[in-house]
């Protein structure tokens, strides 16, 4: 193709045209560069999930991974505080399939993927039901950090629960929550009179461990005599499947439901930036009895039935005990 004349007699030659293209080009390259916000926010989390993660390994593979993503121009150019987290939650996560890992907009409360809806107990646990043939039953769809009211409501709950023959709890929408109010529960199901040791954390941020045993000193009854059945489904996670695990491996409990959600990992809140945190595995938990958890695996039942079948078989394993 020959030379081409513009309105103003200007000649474009196809090598002219080619510079200039050249340098739109380079322009565009330009413009789309990571923004100064996302270049620091990409930076510090890289640096939260070196400093911290679980396993250190896991976590320098994690942060070389973004910092090479950033220099290969994945962050490049605008986008919003939501894109920014998704995008890095993507990513990560594309390294490491931990389901705690989390990275969050700042405003969201928890992860829109692992939602449901569930009742909404004040405690985190409804009022205990005497049902058919003596069984008690008790809906836990969180482990709430046990405070005064909490103790007090759950006192009233096992009063009731110390009637029946047997105990149902039910886990199947619980997600989680606190390892202290994972102890206080389980405490009310073993002879008190010496501790039995329940679960240890251990946290590579601060290279310490802690116990946990049963309590002694608790107000209300012993259900240390009750059979007790925990129902689950492939919704309970984290602290509820911390509960399950340790009653499984101590062999207190029967475990009516489905596989649980893979989750044994604590957590802290990181600051990421203005708009972003991080919710970032911090601890494992480590079973006296196996040495080991339920990470990634989840909590397989003793007795498996779909999620909405469990009460029905749970009642049926418990009637004419």
């Amino acid at each position: 193709m020959g030379a081409v004349s513009s309105a103003d007699g200007f000649i474009f030659t196809p090598m002219i045209k080619c510079f200039y293209f050249s340098l739109l080009v380079a322009a565009f390259a330009c413009d789309a560069r990571p923004t100064p916000h996302v270049e620091s926010t990409v930076k510090a989390l890289a640096t939260a999930l070196k400093d911290n993660y679980i396993y250190e390994d896991k976590a320098e593979q994690m942060s070389e991974h973004l910092l090479k993503r950033l220099k290969e121009g994945k962050f490049d150019g605008e986008m919003t505080d939501e894109q920014l987290a998704n995008l890095l939650h993507q990513e990560v996560r594309s390294v490491v399939d931990d389901k705690h890992l989390r990275i969050w907009l700042g405003s969201q409360g928890r992860s829109s993927s692992n939602r449901r809806e569930v009742p909404s107990f004040p405690n985190g646990f409804g009022k205990a039901k005497i049902l058919f043939d003596r069984v008690g039953y008790l809906d836990i769809t969180g482990f709430y950090n046990p405070g005064s009211g909490f103790r007090a409501d759950l006192t009233e709950q096992m009063t009731i629960l110390s009637r029946a023959k047997a105990v149902i709890l039910d886990l199947r929408n619980n997600g989680g929550g606190s390892p202290d109010a994972v102890q206080l529960i389980s405490s009310y199901f073993f002879d008190r009179s010496k501790p039995v040791h329940l679960n240890t954390l251990y946290f590579r941020n601060r290279d310490s461990s802690t116990d946990f045993y049963t309590l002694q000193d608790i107000e209300g009854p012993d259900l240390s005599s009750k059979s007790l059945v925990i129902l689950t489904s492939d919704y309970t996670f984290s602290a509820a499947e911390e509960f399950t695990y340790n009653m499984q491996s101590l062999k207190r409990a029967t475990i009516v439901g489905e596989t649980t959600g893979g989750g044994a990992h604590p957590v802290n809140r990181y600051t990421i930036s203005e708009g972003i945190v991080a919710i970032i595995p911090v601890g494992r938990a480590i079973n006296p009895i196996t040495k080991t958890n339920w990470e990634a695996v989840g909590i397989k039942p003793d007795v498996e039935v779909d999620e909405e079948s469990a009460l029905d078989k749970a009642i049926e394993l418990l009637s004419g005990s």
